[in-house]
């Protein structure tokens, strides 16, 4: 469902255009800019309070990668003044420093908040839908 000004909705989607591009630059401090301050990240079972247990999270990521293709689709965005609420599939191939090339599908369900009129990511919840291992695309 999409509900809320178009605006607010293009805005949010370059949000998560800007998110996907720091992560194919592998541009930490433009992937955080996309966080609020005190956002949460629930990953991998895990979860990552603030930017600076993000920024930890980053490094020890991108510590065991070459380099990342990061692709997201949105499927939902529901705009309620300053807060929304959206969810995205995403598809990651992954090229990791130990060799093979790893793919996965998952999902985020996601709350952003308006910051000084900057559409940030709250809260992010990751599930994996599909894994796939391989030593080629």
């Amino acid at each position: 469902m999409f509900l809320g000004s178009l605006e607010d909705r293009l805005l949010i989607r370059e949000c998560y255009g800007a998110y996907s591009d720091a992560v194919f630059r592998q541009d930490r401090e433009a992937w955080l800019d996309r966080w609020a301050e005190d956002c949460l990240w629930a990953v991998f079972g895990a979860e990552h309070r603030g930017k600076p247990q993000l920024r930890a999270q980053w490094e020890t990521i991108w510590s065991h990668l070459e380099t990342m293709g990061f692709f997201a689709e949105i499927g939902a965005i529901e705009v309620d003044g300053d807060e929304a609420m959206a969810r995205c599939y995403t598809r990651e191939i992954l090229a990791p420093k130990a060799g093979g090339v790893p793919k996965v599908v998952g999902a985020y369900a996601d709350r952003l908040v308006r910051q000084e009129g900057v559409w940030r990511f709250s809260e992010r919840r990751y599930t994996v839908l599909i894994r796939e291992t391989g030593a080629s695309a």
